[in-house]
């Protein structure tokens, strides 16, 4: 499985430095990383920059980047206004109480956690994997297109909806039904939300910020 982030302590073993000194890079946007939970999760694009700068070798997980790798700049645009930053809108899929992951593409952003609990992973350690981690080939064929025709559509379309089979970390598969969302204000994202509950579409589109263009 190609890794698209990486924590602190994998980092400065790469570095050949402390854990606590790479914390203090990103606090001090020397590196650009994003906080889960108490931790940190730095993108593949910017530990190989890291790596080039200090003369370091690349490791083979990073030699072959794989397509949709996130770079530090998709994690940190510049065109957001400043009251919808990058992770403030990724964080929403903590405001969405079903278990919910947002994706680019076949990459998990961000999850939320009850879609921790749902799986058996731990919510930090989501972040960066792709959905084959979580359904079953099948279902994955058929979100990924349905995310894509999502995403393509110029105008905000109302939520897709399509059957999908869960495969928890333990235990059996669970037949479910996934809601999938644009999120507004970031191309390419999207929201898969595990529908095991009710949530008013008035509620979601808050949830989503994107109130005014999916009335």
């Amino acid at each position: 499985m190609e890794k698209a982030f990486f924590s602190t302590p994998e980092l400065a073993e790469l570095l050949g430095v402390f854990h606590t000194t790479v914390r203090r890079w990103i606090e001090r946007n020397q590196i650009k990383g994003f906080r889960v939970g108490r931790n940190y999760k730095i993108p593949a694009a910017e530990v190989m920059r890291m790596l080039d700068q200090h003369g370091l070798p690349l490791p083979d997980i990073l030699r072959e980047r794989p397509d949709g790798l996130l770079s530090p700049e998709e994690l940190h645009p510049h065109d957001l206004d400043a009251s919808g930053s990058i992770l403030q809108r990724l964080l929403v899929v903590d405001q969405i109480p079903d278990p919910a992951i947002v994706c680019r593409t076949d990459t998990v952003l961000g999850a939320n956690q009850a879609f921790a609990l749902l799986t058996g992973y731990d919510q930090a350690d989501i972040i960066g994997l792709k959905i084959h981690a979580f359904f079953d080939p099948s279902s994955c064929r058929t979100l990924l297109d349905k995310a894509s025709l999502a995403v393509s559509e110029e105008q905000p379309v109302a939520p897709t909806t399509c059957a999908a089979v869960l495969r928890p970390k333990h235990g059996p598969p669970k037949s479910t039904t996934i809601e999938l969302r644009p999120l507004a204000g970031l191309t390419g994202v999207v929201v898969f939300i595990v529908r095991s509950g009710e949530t008013s579409t008035k509620d979601l589109k808050k949830q989503l910020g994107d109130h005014k263009n999916m009335d």
